[in-house]
This record gives C-alpha cells, sequence and structure tokens, in this order.
C-alpha cells in the first residue's frame, strides 16, 4: 500500500525536527567535550540545514492542507449551485406544465370564439400568463448566471423579424397603458447577421418591458442602428456595430440610485413604484448577459423626465441587403394578418405525442384539431413505445421529463438503444412490453417490429427555459424541439418542416370565415403607424 503526498510530507517533517534536535545535541556534545572545532560548525550547519528544510515542509503541508480546503469549498460550492440549478429547472417544469395548459386553452378560446368581451378576457389571461412566464425564466437564468453556466449560442438570424418580436411583443402592453410605442430602424442596416439573437431579444424585452411598466404617459422609442467595423471577423466576415437604444418618458431615475439598478433583488424608488409588478432581476440579467457578450448597458436618466438605455454588440453580416423601410413592412404584415387560420391540412399524417401531463395532450389535440391529423397519445414513455411498436408515424413529441423512462432514453430506445447507458433501461423496458402481451407469439416479434418508428423524427417537449436544449437535443437523438409553453406557430414551423411534403395539402381560407373585427383591429392599428409617419 503506498503513502499518500501529504503522509509522506509529516513523515519528513518529523524526520527533519528530530535531525534538528540531534544535530542540536552533538554540537553542545562538542562544545562541552572541546572537540576540534570542525565539530561545532559541522553540528551548526546540518542544524541550520534541517531547520531551513523543515520548515520548507511545514509551508508546503499547510499551503497543501489550504488548497485542499479551498477546493473542497469549491466543489460544495459548485454542487449547491448545480443543486440551485436543478431545483430552479424542476419548479420551471411544473410551473410550465399548467402555463402551457393555460394557453393553451386560451388560445382555442382567441380562434374559436368572435365574442369581444369575451377575447379581451382571453387577451387578458394571455398577458397575465406571460407575465408570469417572465418571472419563471428570470429565476431560471439568474440561477445560472450566479452558477456561471450561461452560455451563448450564435447563429444565423434575421434582424427584421427579431426587431417585429420585440414591437409585438411589447406594443399590446403598451396600448393598454395608453402609450405610444416608436420604433426607428436604419433602412440600410444588413438583415441577415451572425449572433445570439436570443440573448439580444431578452435584453431588449426586458428594457423595454420596464419602460411601459414605468412610464405612466408618454412614449416608448425604440431606435435600431448600426455602424460598419473596418476589421473583419475571425471567420474572415465583414462585422458590423449593432447599436440598440429604449427611451421613455417615464419616472426617470435618480443619479444616487443608478449603481443600485444593476443589484439583484432592489427596486430603486421602492415608496414610488410599489403598485408595480417585477422582481429586480430584469437589468442585473441583462448586464451580465451583455458582460458575456463583451458589451455594457449605458444608462442616462433625469428624474421626472425619463431614461434611455443603450448598448451595442459586435455581428457578424451574413448578406449585406439591407432590412429597408421596417416601420412599412410591419405596417403591411399587420394589414394582411387576420386571425388565426390554418396553412394546411395533412389527413393522412399520424403523429405520437407521449406527455405525462393530460392537459398537455389535450391542448395539442385542440392546436392541431383543424388540420386533421390523427393523434395517438400517451401518458407515459412505456405506453408510446407499445404504440410505436403497433403503429409507423410520421412525427413523433416526446416531452423530456417524465418518471420512470425519461424523454432521452424513449427516444433512444425508439432509435435502438444505442447508447452504452440506456441498453439495459431499453431491455427492461421491451420485456416489460413482452410481458403486457398476450400471446407466446406477440412475445416473439423480431426486432424490425420494435423499430418500426427508427426513422421517424422526434421532436423534444421541454418546459425548460435553458437556452443549452439548443445545442444538446442533436446529441440525445432528437431532431428538432419545442419550449413550453407551445406556441401554435412554432408547432406549425415544425410540422411543416418534417412532415411529408406530399402529405401536407394547403389550405386558402375565404376572408368571411375570418372574425371580421379582429381584421379591423389590425387595420385600424395599422392606420395608426402610417398616421404617425405622416407626422413625423
Amino acid at each position: 500500500m503506498g503513502i499518500s503526498g501529504n503522509n509522506k510530507n509529516r513523515i519528513l517533517f518529523v524526520s527533519c525536527i528530530v535531525l534538528m534536535l540531534l544535530s542540536l545535541l552533538m554540537g553542545a556534545v562538542s562544545i562541552l567535550y572541546f572537540w576540534p572545532m570542525i565539530y561545532p560548525l559541522l553540528f551548526t550547519f546540518s542544524f541550520a540545514l534541517f531547520l531551513v528544510f523543515g520548515v520548507y515542509i511545514y509551508v508546503s503541508v499547510r499551503r497543501q492542507s489550504v488548497y485542499e480546503k479551498l477546493r473542497h469549498e469549491k466543489e460544495e460550492v459548485e454542487r449547491e449551485a448545480e443543486r440551485k440549478i436543478e431545483y430552479f429547472a424542476n419548479m420551471s417544469h411544473e410551473i410550465r406544465t399548467p402555463i402551457n395548459a393555460i394557453m393553451g386553452y386560451n388560445e382555442l378560446i382567441l380562434r374559436e370564439y368572435n365574442d369581444p368581451a369575451l377575447r379581451q378576457y382571453a387577451n387578458n389571461i394571455r398577458s397575465a400568463a406571460n407575465s408570469l412566464l417572465a418571472i419563471v425564466n428570470d429565476s431560471l437564468d439568474y440561477s445560472r448566471i450566479e452558477a456561471g453556466k450561461m452560455k451563448l449560442f450564435p447563429a444565423e438570424y434575421d434582424l427584421g423579424i427579431m426587431i417585429e418580436e420585440l414591437v409585438n411583443m411589447t406594443r399590446p402592453r403598451a396600448l393598454t397603458k395608453g402609450l405610444e410605442l416608436k420604433c426607428y430602424v436604419n433602412e440600410n442596416i444588413p438583415r441577415v447577421l451572425y449572433g445570439d439573437s436570443d440573448r439580444i431579444k431578452q435584453c431588449v424585452i426586458n428594457i423595454l418591458t420596464n419602460a411601459v411598466k414605468y412610464t405612466v404617459e408618454g412614449e416608448i422609442v425604440l431606435a435600431v442602428d448600426f455602424e460598419k467595423l473596418l476589421d473583419e471577423s475571425e471567420n474572415g466576415k465583414e462585422e458590423i456595430l449593432l447599436k440598440i437604444a429604449v427611451r421613455d418618458t417615464g419616472i426617470g431615475i435618480k443619479e444616487d440610485n443608478l449603481m443600485t439598478l444593476y443589484k439583484p433583488f432592489e427596486r430603486i424608488d421602492e415608496e414610488k413604484i410599489k403598485s408595480v409588478e417585477g422582481t429586480g432581476l430584469g437589468i442585473t440579467i441583462v448586464k451580465k448577459i451583455l458582460d458575456l457578450m463583451g458589451s455594457k448597458l449605458e444608462v442616462e436618466s433625469v428624474y421626472g423626465e425619463g431614461s434611455n438605455f443603450h448598448f451595442t454588440i459586435k455581428q457578424e453580416v451574413l448578406s449585406s441587403d439591407p432590412i429597408g423601410d421596417f416601420e412599412q413592412l410591419y405596417t403591411e404584415k399587420l394589414v394582411a394578418q387576420s386571425a388565426y387560420r390554418n396553412r394546411f391540412i395533412a389527413p393522412g399524417v399520424r403523429i405520437l405525442v407521449v406527455d405525462d401531463a393530460e392537459m398537455n395532450l389535450s391542448v395539442m389535440e385542440g392546436l392541431l384539431k383543424n388540420t386533421r391529423i390523427h393523434i395517438d397519445s400517451a401518458l407515459s414513455a412505456q405506453t408510446g413505445l407499445e404504440l410505436a411498436e403497433k403503429n409507423k408515424y410520421d412525427l413523433i413529441f416526446i416531452d423530456l421529463r417524465m418518471p420512470g423512462i425519461n424523454g432521452v432514453q424513449m427516444c433512444d430506445i425508439l432509435k435502438g438503444g444505442n447508447k452504452a447507458e440506456d441498453k439495459k433501461k431499453t431491455r427492461e423496458v421491451r420485456n416489460l412490453i413482452k410481458d403486457s402481451k398476450d400471446t407466446k407469439s406477440e412475445n416473439d416479434a423480431n426486432e424490425d417490429s420494435r423499430l418500426k418508428n427508427a426513422d421517424t423524427p422526434c421532436i423534444a417537449l421541454t418546459a425548460g427555459a435553458l437556452q443549452e436544449v439548443n445545442a444538446d437535443y442533436i446529441k440525445q437523438g432528437f431532431a428538432d424541439y419545442l419550449l413550453k409553453p407551445i406556441a401554435y406557430k412554432e408547432l406549425e414551423m415544425i410540422l411543416m418542416h418534417y412532415l411529408p411534403a406530399d402529405k401536407l395539402l394547403n389550405v386558402e381560407e375565404k376572408n368571411e370565415d375570418k372574425p371580421l373585427f379582429m381584421t379591423e383591429g389590425k387595420l385600424i392599428e395599422a392606420m395608426e403607424v402610417l398616421e404617425r409617419r405622416s407626422r413625423t
């Protein structure tokens, strides 16, 4: 049995102490008995040598001990951070499950009922659900930031679509408070960029939401500009400095409160804003995300008059085509948009949805009711695997967090159980499925029947607000993913992308099938935008 490094050092230290005492004793003896001068000098030298060596070993042992203590403390902090992240992830899943049902059923109400009062109630429900969702997302993001787990995932994105989504998310809240939301976008800014658009959008929406919350009257302005950079990126691409600013005519911030703005859980001027909802995390999260992007949030504010929040971020240019007149394009879209309408029907398509929450299955069936897709539902992975053995599906949706067999394990089993860690689970599940069959012949079904859906795209359903799922789902065997609460627009895009094209039938709805007041509302909003443009 070997001796550990710490024990070796202790043995050496004790040996040095013994040799020091021995040298001291022999030196005293050599002086008392008048030995030649060389002996006292030799023993003095050896004493000094063992003293220095002993001190060195002692310092090394102490340093190693402190290092080990710090390492253990660091590991404990990391484990605690992981536990916090896991807790918030579980909390997110548990909260998002009912939110998914609330927003899903609410979407069905908005689709199917034209009563103005009922639709107003439904819009209020959607606004409240979105507020709750924002709180959940902020809490989860803050836990990841504190644990140092926040990451960026750059990808190609359309700047015009991003700005449109920001306006669509903010304008209803602004109109509810009687505020005017203006949007100024440089017409020459390149449209297709490369960067983490989700995190940029998260930063801007946090700032815009604060602007709406803390502005009683007046306007909110979103300005998007750019500056060309002479240097190219590491990939040899052209780069621009994307400039985003949000200005409001709100309550403003006192100069001595500006630094408090970045502290988590603290809200400035609490007495004045106690009726305003919020967690005090929004700007903290924005600051941390911008730090990751190598940027900084700048704030100018005049108390009682308003504030201006702005930042700049380097972005690669993938296409130099300009964004054009954003207000005009947005107005045309408002006029063209109507209430819900199906883009396709697919009576020949069969899909499987696996989720342990019955409400989520009901919502999925309701959202897809008018597509005529045949939907099989399963409340557990085992039931889903039994259905997958019997039927061939065009697409399979699987919830990631299920008791027993989770979504990742189910996906791997469907693909043949290639992952070593899931092979045992695969055999166990197949044995359970066999045991549930009635006849011996069914028990002896061949492997091909079990892998009937090995090539069927699997879509992960996740309630996590973790952007990291974007990077992980492919490694886990999934073709794509959907975040809960499920938005029909995203669900529709997934279906149109992964379902066989020959099974999708285009649908052209007549105008009389649309809720007329909804179309008129869009037209009125578009006219307001055009009128504002003519004034400026």
